[in-house]
């Protein structure tokens, strides 16, 4: 008789905890927002690029001491003097201060050939001043020591002008005489070099070799099958001996990987766009050259063929890249918020103190989001930027007041 006592008051409690639940949900029901926020979407195929170019590998001199006279990556022409060949490693130490006596004297002849001070915007100047420097430290920081030692010259030269501005300007008579002379001194006691390492065609010198440069050859694009770019390894013994190569500033390819029916959506001679991962070149303008099939004809190689090149491109052998299909803009919304009200499609903002539904037009999506078109921002009908959009809720409606 207790037992069942005890049984139909469990049952009479679990029964009212379950329609105070139900009630609760109807009457409450918590919501989540995003805001909508302003984007730039691509839409394409990513892959990871590998390129091909002609390459001209350049050999070390068999004896003497080598200096450099090119920055890696500086274009040079044909016949350029590539590096020049010492007896002794102290004659490369004395050019390398030549260089460098050279490039000081320059920067204060630059510094003292400004005469028209009072048209200067000091806060321009300081904020070039607060960019060259951080320009100076990515490139530090990024291995670019060409790049990092520019951007140094570029900021002595915009700091020693501030202050010659603000009134604290420096005499360099002094400084610029004993430049001078420790010039003339250090070239009279230089010796000729012996030798000299040439260019024998135009292009962009890169100061290594990675072994791909016989493996990817510009010259055979039919051989590049997806077979074939599974295979192809580091060359070791072409490695040894070399200083670096010449990448030619004529046509070059980039090869990606697909699917066969990724491939399907290009045809030679289709003009595109690649968005790269390069700071100097975030998009390239390509040609789509060749597709070349696997056995299986399941999978493909598209050769992208280009005429762009640069330093960065030229250092450059894989990348994740991006072939573009359509770039969109506008608004991103949580796909969940989508809601269909009077055959119109649209979102439910939070607009004081209640809900109101305000119609999109979809530009693109995906299965995890849209992005919508940006409506003007004394537009009240439609999505607006930082609108809060409600992607989670129940009992949903227009005028609805929420705590």
């Amino acid at each position: 008789m207790l037992k069942n006592r005890v049984v139909r008051i469990a049952a009479i409690v679990l029964l009212a905890v379950f329609l105070i639940h139900h009630i609760y949900s109807a009457v409450y029901s918590p919501i989540t927002t995003e805001t909508a926020q302003f984007v730039n979407e691509t839409d394409g195929i990513s892959f990871t690029g590998m390129i091909i170019r002609n390459e001209i590998a350049i050999d070390k001199s068999s004896g003497g001491v080598m200096h450099l006279r090119v920055f890696d990556g500086e274009r040079i022409s044909k016949n350029g003097v590539i590096a020049d060949i010492y007896n002794k490693e102290s004659d490369s130490l004395a050019v390398n201060e030549i260089d460098e006596i050279k490039k000081r004297i320059s920067d204060i002849k630059t510094i003292q050939s400004y005469n028209d001070l009072a048209a200067v915007d000091v806060n321009l100047l300081s904020g070039k001043i607060d960019s060259t420097l951080g320009d100076m430290l990515f490139c530090a920081g990024n291995g670019d020591f060409k790049g990092a030692r520019e951007n140094e010259y570029k900021l002595l030269t915009m700091m020693n002008r501030k202050e010659m501005v603000i009134g604290n300007g420096v005499d360099y008579t002094e400084q610029l005489t004993s430049l001078n002379d420790e010039l003339i001194s250090l070239e009279n006691s230089l010796s000729q070099p012996i030798n000299s390492i040439k260019a024998v065609e135009s292009g962009f010198f890169v100061s290594y070799v990675d072994g791909f440069e016989n493996e990817l050859n510009a010259e055979e694009l039919d051989r590049l099958t997806p077979e074939y770019m599974d295979s192809v390894t580091v060359d070791q013994s072409f490695i040894e001996g070399k200083i670096g190569k010449i990448v030619s500033d004529y046509t070059w390819y980039i090869a990606a990987n697909m699917t066969a029916n990724q491939s399907l959506s290009y045809k030679k001679g289709d003009v595109v766009k690649i968005k790269t991962q390069l700071k100097s070149n975030p998009y390239i303008k390509v040609t789509v050259e060749q597709i070349n099939l696997s056995k299986d004809r399941e999978r493909a190689v598209i050769l992208f063929s280009c005429q762009e090149m640069n330093a960065e491109l030229a250092a450059m052998r894989t990348g994740a890249m991006t072939v573009i299909n359509g770039e969109y803009e506008g608004l991103k919304v949580n796909k969940s918020a989508l809601r269909v009200n009077d055959n119109k499609t649209g979102v439910y903002i939070i607009s004081g103190m209640e809900l109101k539904f305000v119609t999109v037009k979809v530009l693109y999506q995906t299965e995890d989001f849209v992005i919508c078109e940006k409506a003007d921002a004394s537009e009240n009908t439609e999505l607006r930027l930082y609108d809060k959009v409600i992607v989670k809720g129940k009992n949903l409606y227009d005028g609805k007041i929420i705590n």
